[in-house]
């Protein structure tokens, strides 16, 4: 009875240690919320910012996740570095194809920043300059 007891110990630590699946669905919501979100912070030379956390995890599927980036602590001996040391950014997906990103501002109140609406399959393939072989 003890060697039963401990080989279930066992099992469940192990399976307790393997990584969660993620869904290619949630993959690509992330793929695209990270990217519009530090494609933003290109265009805005706040390129001290580094991602720091997510919200709820990738093993989740949610239509709006938080992403929360803080400002890199090794360039702070710099002259022009901005005042907010904490960005979160939340990202809405409220369709398949429909994305919004926003900006936690004073108080928390949402900024909106962009919106992005995903082309159909067909239009894709139009612009795609390689196709998979099939």
């Amino acid at each position: 009875m003890k060697k039963i007891m401990i080989s279930l110990f066992c099992v469940l630590n192990l399976s307790a240690c393997q990584p969660q699946k993620v869904s290619q669905q949630v993959q690509q919501q992330h793929f695209i919320c990270k990217a519009l979100i530090e494609g933003f912070l290109k265009t805005q030379n706040l390129n001290d910012y580094q991602f720091l956390s997510l919200q709820p995890s990738l093993t989740e599927t949610a239509t709006q996740r938080t992403y929360e980036y803080r400002l890199n602590d090794e360039r702070q001996m710099q002259i022009n570095l901005p005042n907010k040391k904490h960005l979160e950014f939340q990202c809405d997906q409220s369709s398949a194809k429909h994305f919004k990103i926003s900006l936690a501002g004073e108080g928390h109140v949402m900024l909106s920043l962009m919106h992005l609406d995903l082309p159909q399959a067909s239009t894709f393939q139009q612009l795609t300059a390689y196709q998979q072989p099939k």
